[in-house]
């Protein structure tokens, strides 16, 4: 016999052996010995050898890793009852440093395994592409819609990955199934027209990895495994603002030859947009810019439904680490308007606009999936849901308001429980409050301090009586964060007198100036809005809540200020009132 047919028969028996371990792991030390295993047939194969492994075994344990061969995921090893103990043996083998992601990435790089993506755990909006296909055989591939996430097919109706992207596509699609699981009727709720009572369903955050970190016992910070994985992988493969800047796991994954070269760049797209797409678009009725769709002829059914429950912590972390390039390039770059650090996008036109050419600040891949994904949430929250946890998409919003005051303390603590030490990824000057220089941020994210301010106030009074306290607290949060500084709200207000204005012609430099974002502002109203506009559509949602124009300073029924004080007045009345109802 050949010694290399010899080798093949070896892994390939030996590739046998281990998916059959790994799938009867149940146990920490079952589950420990097959990450051992795991971890020694890789040492001492090289890739062409390996290629049985991550044919046979590596999607047992994908299955096993993120339980989606058990349809309650109790015995999900990511989420197992002993997580703690077996967090470091799962990690090491996890890690983007570590022996499986070397593995990976040699395999890749010799194009030796390829995957089918199932249809029907992609985001919804790919789904629905999907099966419009088999009655448009002019449908555009996804790889046109989004090239920096799906790669051309030699089937128009499957997605075909890599190792790395295969995996990583499970580890965005997690979260997702796990509220899936939590909440099984969420998906077939109608959205109610307007008052509905509150007792029957619960948005929960129900995984324990996503509540907030507590200090342990002896003094050291705890986090959850997928959130610390979550942590090195965005570090491992986004770099934050520069692609000249220093990686710590350039050594492993990211090592495709001398220098950075553009696997790199398309390696952290392909990140950054698979986390958009499975956790803010998935189920979003207008997933893609208008203009985009227009082009090139795609269309997508309109509904109503809320973003999946349960993902504002992973969302906040994710954003707040792509934060971290916008906070460096106002920092070095001084934040002025037209800035090329602060402008993530110039050169050649990408059809993809959730691309980044050059990798200055990724502001500009998440502006408009996360501000719908804010939006849906607090226009299609069921009314049963519990407030208390819409308020952690709230937080995602307000670090995104102020990114002046973002602190880098947390990524951090990832390192302190990692056993690492490095330097604090936020520069020293942030955190000094807003200034001149971010007035370029601001005007760039302009209706999230403004239209989506009206519809959170549309939000709150809904849900007013259903946790006073809590919703209370979170109105005040956004208004605290918008009156911070007499200079922003000055700025808020001068755009939005030029906004509602016929013609410039004052004769200010200052206000003139400012007027050139104005078209930018329509247009981002009515693409980031899409969907919200005026129709017969039996009594829809969205007719109710058509917003054609900015209102956060109007003088009107429907204006800020009017709104705000009928709040107000709710609130009293809640408050006076709610004792008698109760007796």
């Amino acid at each position: 016999m050949h010694p290399h047919s010899s080798y093949t028969f070896d892994s390939l028996s030996k590739s046998q052996e281990l998916s059959s371990a790994i799938q009867s792991a149940n146990n920490p030390s079952q589950i420990a010995s097959a990450c051992a295993s795991i971890d020694s047939f890789l040492h001492s194969h090289s890739p062409d050898q390996s290629r049985h492994f991550f044919s046979i075994a590596f999607p047992t344990l994908i299955s096993k890793l993120f339980g989606f061969d058990d349809p309650s995921s109790a015995n999900a090893w990511i989420h197992h009852r002993h997580s703690h103990d077996l967090a470091p043996t799962l990690f090491s083998l996890l890690s983007p440093t570590g022996t499986l992601a070397s593995a990976i990435a040699a395999v890749d790089r010799l194009s030796l395994v390829k995957y089918v993506f199932p249809a029907e755990r992609l985001p919804q909006w790919t789904r629905s592409l999907l099966l419009n296909k088999s009655n448009a055989s002019d449908s555009r591939p996804l790889s046109d819609l989004c090239p920096s996430l799906f790669k051309p097919s030699p089937s128009p109706s499957q997605i075909q990955l890599n190792v790395f992207e295969y995996f990583f596509f499970w580890f965005a699609y997690y979260p997702v199934s796990k509220a899936k699981i939590d909440n099984p009727n969420a998906a077939s709720l109608k959205r109610p027209k307007k008052f509905i009572r509150l007792e029957d369903w619960t948005w929960t955050s129900s995984f324990p990895c996503f509540s907030a970190s507590k200090p342990s016992l002896e003094g050291k910070p705890q986090c959850d495994l997928y959130t610390r994985l979550l942590c090195e992988y965005l570090r491992a493969f986004v770099p934050s603002y520069d692609l000249n800047a220093h990686q710590p796991y350039r050594s492993s994954i990211l090592h495709y030859g001398s220098g950075y070269d553009a696997s790199v760049v398309s390696r952290a797209e392909f990140v950054v947009n698979t986390l958009i797409h499975f956790w803010l678009v998935d189920n979003d009725f207008s997933p893609l810019p208008v203009t985009l769709c227009r082009d090139l002829g795609v269309s997508f059914p309109v509904g109503e439904a809320p973003p999946a429950p349960g993902l504002g912590e992973v969302v906040r972390l994710f954003v707040s680490y792509l934060s971290l390039s916008t906070v460096a390039a106002f920092s070095e770059g001084g934040g002025e308007c037209g800035s090329p650090r602060w402008r993530a996008v110039e050169g050649p036109k990408s059809k993809d606009l959730g691309s980044v050419r050059s990798l200055c600040c990724w502001n500009f891949c998440v502006q408009r999936p996360l501000y719908r994904f804010l939006l849906r949430t607090f226009l299609f929250c069921p009314m049963a849901a519990s407030v208390k946890n819409v308020s952690q998409v709230l937080s995602v919003w307000i670090g995104y308001l102020e990114p002046w005051s973002m602190n880098g303390d947390e990524f951090l603590k990832f390192d302190a429980i990692n056993g690492e030490n490095k330097d604090n990824p936020v520069p020293a000057s942030v955190g000094r409050g807003f200034s001149h220089q971010w007035r370029d941020y601001v005007l760039s994210n302009y209706l999230y301090y403004s239209s989506l301010v009206m519809h959170f106030i549309g939000f709150a009074h809904r849900f007013l009586h259903s946790d006073v306290e809590v919703i209370v607290q979170m109105v005040l949060k956004v208004l605290d964060t918008l009156t911070s500084s007499k200079e922003l709200v000055d700025l808020l207000k001068s755009v939005d007198s030029l906004f509602h204005s016929k013609q410039v012609g004052s004769g200010k430099p200052m206000l003139n100036n400012l007027y050139r974002y104005v078209p930018t502002i329509r247009e981002q109203l009515q693409d980031w809005e899409d969907g919200l506009c005026e129709t017969d559509a039996d009594g829809s949602f969205l007719h109710e809540n058509w917003n054609k124009d900015l209102r956060l300073f109007a003088d009107g029924e429907d204006g800020g200020q009017q709104l705000l004080q009928k709040l107000n007045y709710k609130l009293y009345l809640v408050i006076i009132l709610y004792p008698a109802f109760s007796a």
